[in-house]
This record gives structure tokens, C-alpha cells and sequence, in this order.
């Protein structure tokens, strides 16, 4: 999994009426490997109130940064070199099963 293409989907509700207030829907944060499965999740959940009451929307998001990972993948850190020329990247990877 490329951390460029991770996404995390947010949640609003909001009060019907011309001056609607919003507030976040208090859920855990959803973490998704891609954004195509973020848009995909996020149409099914705005379904479920066809009247708006509930608005959303899925934003890119680097993993790495979060420290949140979709269900399956795990950080691994592999260093290159030794002593003081080593240099550490951080990965996303599926784990195996």
C-alpha cells in the first residue's frame, strides 16, 4: 500500500433547517487502504439518511503520520548501512495471512 493513497472518511451531523449546525458524528476514526474504498463506504453510509442529515467526505491521508493503519496492514522500518551513514524508511505493507 502506496501511504499516498491511504484515506480517512469524516463524519458530520447536521440539524434540518435553512441554518443547519453540524457537529462531528462521535465514531472511531475509518481508515481506509485507498480512496476509491473510502468513496465506496462513504456512499453507503450517506444512504442511510436520505435527507442529509448526515454529510461526509473522504480526504487522502499519510498513514505513517496518523499512526493509523486500515485493519491488515502493519509499519515496517528497514535501515540501509551501518553506523553513521544508515538511513531508516518506513513502509505500509499487507500483512501475510
Amino acid at each position: 500500500m502506496d501511504p499516498a493513497t491511504a484515506a480517512m472518511m469524516v463524519l458530520l451531523s447536521c440539524t434540518p433547517g435553512e441554518a443547519s449546525v453540524c457537529k462531528p458524528v462521535e465514531m472511531e476514526p475509518a481508515i481506509y487502504a485507498s480512496l476509491d474504498l473510502c468513496m465506496a463506504s462513504l456512499k453507503d453510509k450517506l444512504a442511510s439518511s436520505p435527507n442529509g442529515e448526515t454529510i461526509g467526505r473522504c480526504r487522502p491521508v499519510d498513514a505513517t503520520n496518523t499512526g493509523s493503519l486500515p485493519i491488515g496492514y502493519t509499519t515496517v522500518l528497514v535501515t540501509r548501512g551501518l553506523g553513521a551513514d544508515a538511513s531508516t524508511s518506513s513502509y505500509i505493507v499487507q500483512r501475510q495471512r
